[in-house]
C-alpha cells in the first residue's frame, strides 16, 4: 500500500471459506488486535456476490512504520461458533514525501591561506527519511559569492568541500557558499557554508618614504626631521605587528610619530661634511610572525657644506731673510693656507 493512500481507500481480500450452510457459514469478520489504521468491511453486493475489504482509516507514514501485521478472524453463526484466522502483513511503499535535511543550517570551517589545492575544507551532511532512490542524496554548490565559485568544489556523493586553488587572506578573509542537497525524487534543501581564511605570515613588512629632505646642511639643528615614512604589513594579528629599527647609526635616530608612521631625526651629534659627505641609512621593519619576516629601505642623505672651517696656514710663522738691495717686485716667500670646506667656502684669498 502506498503511504500516500487516502483514508477511506479499500483493499479487497479473499473471503473465508466455510462448507456449512445457512447460519453455520461465515457471519462476521474482525481484526485482532484492533488496528487504528485499518478496519474490515464485509457484506453482499446487489448482485449477490459477497465481498471482504480492508478499509484505511488513518493516513500512513512509511518513515514512522514501514510494516504492520494483524490477524483477520472469520466467525460463523453456529452454536458454539467456530472461527478461522489468517495473518495479514501490510507493506507500506515509500513515496518521495520527505526532503533532505542538513544536520546544520550553517557550517563554519577554517582553512590556512597556504593550504594546497585539493585540501578538504569541511564536509556537509544531509539525511532523507525516504527509502531507495528517494533517499539518495547528491550535493551541489550554488549561489557562490565572489571568487568562491572558482576556489571550491564539492564531492556530489560525500559532501566534502575541497579547494581548487590556494586562498589569499589579504584578498578575502571569508568565503560564503551555498550547498544544495537533492534527493532522487527532486526534492532539495540548502545550507550555508562559511569558510574563514586563517592568516599565515606570507607578507613581509613594507616601508614607504612619504617625505625626505636631502641634501642636508651640515649645520642642521639636532632634532630636525629628515624623513617621514610609513610601515605596513598585509598580514593580521601578530603577523602584521611591526617593529622598526635603524641599523648602526650615530647621527640619526627613529621616533614613532603616529600609527605606523615614523620620523627620521638628526641626533644631538652634529653632522660634519668634512668627516662624511653622505650617510647610507638602512631602515629595517620586522613583523611578529614565527618566523619573522623583514623588509628594508635604504636612504642616502647627502650633507651640504657650511662655512664652519677657517683657513689654516701651512705654518704658523714664516721667517724670511732678505738682502737690503733686493729689487722691488722680487718674490720673498710664498705662504699657503687651506680650507676644509668646499666650493666658495673653501676658496682662500690672501691680504
Amino acid at each position: 500500500i502506498l503511504e500516500t493512500s487516502d483514508p477511506g481507500s479499500r483493499f479487497p481480500l479473499e473471503a473465508a471459506q466455510d462448507f456449512d450452510i445457512g447460519n453455520n457459514t461465515v457471519q462476521a469478520y474482525s481484526i485482532s488486535p484492533e488496528n487504528e489504521y485499518f478496519s474490515v468491511s464485509y457484506g453482499t453486493r446487489i448482485t449477490g456476490k459477497k465481498y471482504l475489504e480492508l478499509v484505511l482509516e488513518k493516513p500512513l507514514d512509511r518513515e514512522e512504520q514501514a510494516e504492520m501485521g494483524f490477524s483477520l478472524i472469520a466467525v460463523d453463526g453456529g452454536s458454539p461458533p467456530r472461527s478461522g484466522t489468517t495473518q495479514v502483513k501490510i507493506v507500506i511503499l515509500d513515496v518521495n514525501d520527505n526532503a533532505p535535511i542538513f544536520t546544520q543550517e550553517e557550517y563554519i570551517g577554517q582553512v590556512l591561506e597556504n593550504m594546497p589545492e585539493g585540501s578538504v575544507v569541511l564536509s556537509v551532511l544531509a539525511t532523507d527519511q525516504d527509502a531507495g532512490v528517494n533517499g539518495d542524496i547528491s550535493y551541489q554548490l550554488s549561489q557562490a559569492v565572489g571568487q568562491s565559485d572558482s576556489a571550491f568544489v564539492i564531492d556530489p556523493i560525500t559532501g566534502e568541500i575541497k579547494l581548487t586553488k590556494p586562498l589569499d587572506f589579504e584578498a578575502a578573509e571569508t568565503h560564503e557558499l551555498s550547498v544544495r542537497a537533492t534527493d532522487g525524487g527532486g526534492l532539495s534543501a540548502i545550507c550555508k557554508v562559511l569558510v574563514e581564511v586563517v592568516d599565515v605570515n606570507d607578507n613581509a613588512p613594507e616601508l614607504v618614504v612619504s617625505s625626505f629632505s636631502s641634501p642636508l646642511p651640515e649645520n642642521t639643528v639636532p632634532g630636525t626631521v629628515v624623513a617621514l615614512f610609513t610601515v605596513r604589513d598585509r598580514d593580521s594579528g601578530a603577523n602584521g605587528k611591526i617593529s622598526c629599527a635603524l641599523e648602526d647609526q650615530l647621527f640619526f635616530s627613529l621616533r614613532p610619530a603616529f600609527k605606523n608612521y615614523y620620523e627620521l631625526l638628526v641626533l644631538a651629534k652634529a653632522l660634519d661634511r668634512e668627516e662624511a659627505a653622505f650617510h647610507e641609512l638602512v631602515l629595517r621593519a620586522s613583523d611578529g610572525g614565527d618566523p619573522a619576516r623583514t623588509g628594508t629601505a635604504r636612504i642616502r642623505v647627502t650633507v651640504l657644506d657650511a662655512n664652519d672651517n677657517a683657513p689654516v696656514f701651512s705654518q704658523a710663522e714664516y721667517t724670511v731673510r732678505v738682502p737690503e738691495d733686493v729689487p722691488v717686485g722680487s718674490v720673498l716667500v710664498t705662504v699657503t693656507a687651506t680650507d676644509a670646506d668646499e666650493g666658495l667656502n673653501g676658496h682662500v684669498k690672501y691680504s
